[in-house]
């Protein structure tokens, strides 16, 4: 959001002429990397602030008029239980991806894609925009369709 605020409107945008139905995903507000290990990278690295990195990203959404979701990701993926369970203790889902198309993981059905539309992962879009084309027929005739996690969520409390 601070260096896409452009793209950032153009969503925006799109969701109040009704194109888009956006469900926002906390992904913290820094996710720093660095050379060490996974278990020590991302949210792992020593002197990780938690609430920084969760509670100053969400406060950002909402400063640009958007409503934080119950969901939460990983930056890179990169977890473990200690983690997941603070995450949980704000009230978040955390979820994953099983198909990150920048590192040829291809999507089967029920996959949740990950992909970042924000000039990091050409690849990605690209990959996506071809499968999207490979699919017109059933993503036109709604035989196959991009799930709203938030349907998956409301049927659990039913």
């Amino acid at each position: 959001m601070l260096k896409h605020q452009d793209d950032l409107n153009w969503l925006k945008n799109l969701v109040e002429k009704k194109e888009l139905n956006i469900t926002w995903v906390n992904h913290t507000y820094n996710h720093e990397v660095n050379s060490l290990p996974l278990a020590e990278n991302f949210l792992l690295a020593p002197g990780t602030n938690l609430d920084v990195e969760v509670l100053e990203n969400e406060k950002l959404m909402l400063k640009n008029g958007l409503t934080p979701s119950v969901f939460f990701r990983f930056p890179g993926l990169v977890s473990d239980k200690t983690i997941v369970q603070k995450i949980e203790g704000y009230g978040l889902i955390p979820i994953g991806s099983d198909a990150w198309l920048a590192k040829g993981q291809q999507p089967n059905a029920g996959s949740i894609v990950l992909i970042h539309g924000n000039g990091n992962e050409e690849i990605g879009v690209r990959d996506f925009i071809q499968l999207l084309k490979s699919k017109e027929a059933e993503v036109t005739n709604k035989q196959w369709l991009l799930f709203d996690l938030r349907q998956g969520l409301e049927k659990g409390y039913e």
